[in-house]
Formats: C-alpha cells, structure tokens, sequence
C-alpha cells in the first residue's frame, strides 16, 4: 500500500503528506497583522505548537516565532496525514485565546500554512538557517542567538559537530511576510 498522500484544495497550496520525512512549516496572521508582539502571545504559541507536536507525534526540530508569522523544521510521524491536525489544533487554540484576549470573537487569524518536503542535506541546512536567522532577517535581533522566541540555542547545545550557517544558499520558495 501506498502510503504517500498528496492532497489540493480550491484555494489553498497542495500538501504531500510523507511519513518519516522532515518539512519546513510556515504559517503568518491573516492580513500579516501583528497579533504575535507580545512575550504573552509567543510563549502561548510555544507551549501550543510543542504540545500539538507531542500529541500528533510530530518531532520538531527548529522553530521561531516573529510578529505576524512562524517557521518551523519538523519531522512527521507514520501518520504524516496528520499534519492538518497537528497545525489546525495550535492555530485554533491560539485564535480562541487572542480573539478572545482582544474581545474580538470570530475574528480571522490564521490565514494558512505551507509545508515544503525537505529535498536533501544541503535543503536541510539552507532552510535550518532560514528558520534562525529570521528574527536577524526581519530586524528582531543581531544574532539569532538573541532572540528569545526561537529553539536556536538549544539547537546549538544539542548539536553534536561544529557548525556554521554563514556559507549556505538562499532559500527562495518560502513565502515572506
């Protein structure tokens, strides 16, 4: 049995679901409004992402959070159809307490997301540095090691070999807000 999916909807980006496979998730506000600012909002944005991560068995392995949008490196389970689940679970919980904490029930504020199969080792490492240089990239921070809404350091003291971002391709099919 074959147990790739590829899925289209009208509207919206298609998704080839693979299990075992490392992607790239991005996901910004509707309207790219800013509704992430806050210390408050991006640490409810963690604690959401990482516990829909262990529910659905997603590995994550980088992300970073920024003002009106995400980009994560994650690792899907067997069950890699999952991933609209596992992204829909945050986007809704996160939502709910915004609109909420904004008295503004009803309120659109996820637009969508996209997921990119990682395509080799050489992706891989362009697009790990895409996701921790993007607080630099978008004037957050000097060093992504500053910013206190990514995994970059802990990434670092859990990598095993000597390491450097500073000589990687561009990553261009990512969507920028």
């Amino acid at each position: 049995m074959n147990r790739d999916i590829f899925k289209k909807a009208p509207h919206n980006p298609p998704h080839l679901f693979l299990p075992n496979t490392i992607y790239m998730l991005t996901a910004s506000i509707y309207k790219n409004e800013r509704l992430i600012q806050s210390r408050k909002r991006k640490l409810q944005w963690v604690e959401s992402f990482l516990k829909s991560a262990e529910i659905y068995s997603w590995q994550v392995i980088a992300w970073v959070v920024l003002d009106n949008h995400y980009h994560a490196i994650i690792q899907s389970p067997e069950k890699a159809e999952t991933l609209s689940q596992f992204t829909a679970s945050y986007h809704k919980y996160t939502a709910r307490c915004w609109n909420e904490e904004d008295q503004r029930n009803g309120r659109k504020v996820w637009w969508n997301y996209w997921d990119t199969c990682i395509r080799s080792e050489r992706d891989y490492y362009n697009r790990l540095r895409y996701v921790f240089w993007n607080s630099v990239k978008h004037g957050l921070a000097e060093k992504p090691e500053e910013y206190p809404f990514s995994n970059y350091k802990d990434f670092l003291l859990s990598w095993q070999m000597d390491f450097s971002f500073t000589y990687m391709d561009e990553v261009s099919d990512v969507p920028e807000f």
